[in-house]
């Protein structure tokens, strides 16, 4: 046989062969068939990735999957006629479940419009998550519709750490979200979370959501335990002190009117600050403080050897220098150390009777040679001490 002038013709459906010509037919198939055939296979999801589908009659479904991290969260996002970009002119929703069985989203309906407000869900534990996207048609119901949609998802850590003194920017984009953080814990250290948001924040910023935090040390020990107790943290942050290394852990969640918390949606920032829970001072030097938010106590640590006389000098609102404008209405409470091997460890208990210490200075003699700590608060007019904030400056000096 000639090979350079064999004739092939190819047909899917059957091959005849003519002396030296062979024929073979292939039946080309349709656009229906094309939809048909790749909503017959499952298909697995790329993070971060749009997967743009169709539906072309009745009764089509088509399957998804990816695999999750435990502790993770996760967002299925669905743009459709319903809900999206304008371009897609199907209506569907989601059926999402572990690969157990357990439901994720128990129906179509449960999970549709999705694209605004995605799906969102917390993985209980690691594995594949199963996906049957289907078309609504009005009157006739789910698996009736047809047209263009697509799907993608996106994840992030259940805790994401936070970096002191930088503002970090999130966003809560589903009702039932909470967005969770890290922060290396120190012992013996006063922290400071601040929250720029919509109720409580810079001028400047736009942020859309009205957050609430609550705080634990790993997840056990309950520092703020309400999302009311730790809102509106911008001008007065929320502040606690530490007494182990261990990690801390805050939860953020948005409030809805009317509806409560872990209910709202929108933006915001986090930061925090830190400052060592006692402060070693300087003997015969003004340190400039301040008490930035109310429940604020700044202590510091002197050294004192029996005998010798002790003078504190506050320089605040009611009684300074006057060429500095201090705001703060300070008082102080002097105690020796409770570590200290002594036999009585108050010197003052009462914060008014160290006040206005410009001059005179509150003085003291020293009954022990120990340290001695001063913890410094702001008296706030119609709510007392501990509730004020501004600045002071604070110095002390010895007298043998």
């Amino acid at each position: 046989m000639n090979k350079s002038k064999s004739l092939f013709v190819k047909f899917c459906a059957f091959s005849v062969v003519l002396g030296s010509l062979l024929f073979s037919s292939c039946v080309i198939p349709t656009e229906d068939q094309k939809i048909e055939e790749e909503n017959a296979r499952e298909t697995t999801l790329q993070p971060d990735s749009w997967f743009s589908g169709r539906f072309s009659k009745d009764g089509q479904v088509k399957k998804f999957s990816f695999f999750v991290t435990a502790g993770n969260r996760y967002f299925i996002y669905l743009n459709d006629s319903g809900d999206g970009d304008k371009t897609k002119t199907a209506d569907v929703g989601m059926e999402v479940s572990h690969t157990d069985g357990t439901a994720i989203s128990v129906s179509y309906s449960s999970a549709s419009d999705c694209y605004t407000k995605p799906l969102t869900f917390l993985a209980s534990s690691s594995g594949k998550i199963s996906i049957t996207v289907a078309s609504y048609l009005s009157y006739n119901g789910w698996e009736k519709g047809t047209g263009t949609y697509a799907i993608k998802y996106t994840s992030r850590p259940e805790y994401d750490l936070l970096i002191e003194k930088e503002w970090t920017d999130d966003l809560i984009i589903a009702e039932g979200q909470t967005n969770k953080y890290a922060i290396p814990g120190k012992e013996n250290t006063r922290y400071f979370i601040y929250i720029n948001d919509t109720d409580a924040g810079s001028a400047m910023s736009t942020k859309t959501a009205n957050i609430g935090l609550r705080i634990f040390i790993n997840n056990e020990t309950i520092i703020c335990d309400k999302y009311d107790y730790a809102s509106n943290c911008y001008t007065y942050p929320y502040t606690f002190v530490t007494t182990s290394n261990d990690t801390i852990r805050i939860i953020a969640a948005s409030y809805r009117d009317y509806y409560g918390w872990e209910q709202g949606t929108g933006t915001y920032a986090l930061r925090y600050t830190t400052r060592p829970e006692y402060d070693e001072l300087p003997v015969g030097e003004w340190v400039d403080d301040t008490i930035v938010t109310d429940g604020q106590i700044n202590k510091y640590t002197i050294d004192v050897i029996k005998g010798n006389t002790y003078k504190i000098y506050l320089n605040d609102i009611d009684a300074g220098s006057g060429v500095t404008k201090k705001t703060a209405n300070v008082g102080l409470k002097i105690y020796y150390d409770p570590d200290s091997d002594v036999d009585f460890f108050t010197i003052c208990d009462d914060y008014g009777k160290a006040s206005n210490c410009f001059s005179p200075p509150y003085s003291f003699e020293a009954e022990y040679d120990a340290t001695v700590i001063i913890s410094a608060a702001s008296y706030r007019d119609y709510y007392g001490w501990e509730l004020g904030t501004g600045s002071y400056a604070i110095k002390y000096t010895v007298a043998e």
